[in-house]
């Protein structure tokens, strides 16, 4: 757990913001330990059985294909099996077959959405001293296609985050990678670089072609006993963080919708209600990427405005703690969007001179770490009930 007021560093618009105007609890770990985490933690569930190492072939539906039942699995050595259910979840990704599966039993499949990015982004570990915390975030922001980030994780390690758009793609070599970091505005990824021993010599780096989304909330018709979520529905940009908040808030969505509702058209309500969770996130992810000329897609309506209306936010917001509070709780997905458009934060961005807050910008974070470990909030998370 770090403190997000003292120990996150977001850079945009030439300079660092303010810190915030108050402190706020981040969790920061690697998506392995995440992944462990989740996968004990339901696993220990009473009920709950875990199939691992086979492949779902196919959906078992009745002769209508008006009710799904459960799913047909392959294991590695070929064997098929059906198991029933109650209730599928597709939760595979932007794998998904859903789509593909409901336009060959006879449905109309969703509308799909797509933006491309061609983005590519590098991850390294590297070591960290254990009183020092801090977390850094610049990225790729329009003309500038290069952007990174270091984040403190588990075992005294920093993950050091490069990432390019467009096809400014980053290395997969540590010499490469810092001459990539050299090139970005701050000195302080390539001043990391240096400064502390990579954990290994691999550099991973991973394509991310498009965001992507199917509109199942739109169609008339969805068979009962199927229901689709997580990337399976919407996958983002990944620099801006959003994919895990989007699905664990979905999650929250399904949760409501099979303790309150009854099993007739059960899917188009889950769709709506999870549509109330991607719609800000999705205007948020494409409309940072469309301020790119090259991104290609349909850019929806007001885009180039509120672009400019939060260009000009982000630069206030560098003397200006109340504005960095707004933008970072939007981006974290605590408040939708919209809170940017609350008429206080209106006249703080749009007023002429410097806003309130901080009188000069926040000191860049290079050198030793300004405080101990020891005195690091240990406040819990709220619940992401709350935060919604």
């Amino acid at each position: 757990m770090i403190d997000g007021q003292r120990d996150f560093y977001m850079y945009s618009q030439g300079e660092f913001l303010a810190a915030t105007s108050t402190p706020f609890p981040l969790s920061a770990a690697t998506r392995p330990l995440y992944e462990q985490v989740l996968r004990r933690r339901v696993a220990d569930l009473e009920g709950v059985q875990l199939r691992g190492r086979c492949q779902c072939s196919t959906y078992l539906a009745d002769d209508g294909s008006t009710t799904v039942h459960g799913v047909a699995i392959r294991d590695q050595s070929g064997e098929q099996e059906a198991l029933v259910a109650d209730l599928v979840v597709d939760a595979t990704g932007r794998t998904s077959r859903t789509s593909t599966w409901l336009e060959t039993h006879g449905y109309t499949p969703p509308a799909t959405e797509e933006l491309h990015v061609d983005l590519a982004y590098s991850a390294t570990l590297i070591d960290r001293p254990a009183d020092d915390r801090r977390m850094i975030g610049m990225l790729a922001e329009a003309p500038r296609t290069r952007g990174g980030a270091v984040l403190p994780v588990e075992g005294d390690r920093w993950l050091v985050n490069l990432h390019g758009i467009h096809g400014d793609h980053p290395p997969t070599t540590i010499e490469a990678a810092r001459e990539f970091a050299a090139s970005l505005p701050s000195p302080v990824f390539a001043r990391f670089l240096d400064e502390y021993p990579q954990v290994s010599e691999e550099i991973h780096r991973y394509p991310f072609a498009s965001n992507r989304r199917y509109h199942y909330a739109d169609l008339d018709r969805f068979p009962d006993g199927l229901l689709v979520i997580g990337d399976a529905i919407a996958s983002f940009n990944p620099i801006y963080g959003q994919g895990m908040s989007v699905a664990a808030l979905e999650a929250l969505m399904l949760h409501q919708t099979l303790a309150t509702d009854d099993r007739e058209d059960r899917a188009l309500r889950f769709f709506d209600r999870a549509d109330a969770v991607i719609d800000p996130a999705w205007m948020l992810a494409t409309g940072a990427d469309f301020s790119f000329p090259q991104t290609a897609g349909d850019r929806p309506r007001g885009t180039t405005l509120f672009n400019w209306y939060l260009d000009r936010l982000l630069r206030k917001a560098h003397t200006d703690s109340v504005l960095t509070d707004a933008f970072t709780r939007v981006l974290s997905m605590q408040h939708p969007p919209s809170s940017l458009l609350r008429p206080g934060v209106v006249w703080r961005v749009l007023r002429p001179g410097r806003s309130g807050g901080h009188s000069l910008p926040r000191e860049p974070p290079h050198g030793q770490p300004a405080h101990p470990a020891e005195t690091t909030s240990a406040r819990s998370p709220r619940t992401l009930e709350t935060e919604r």
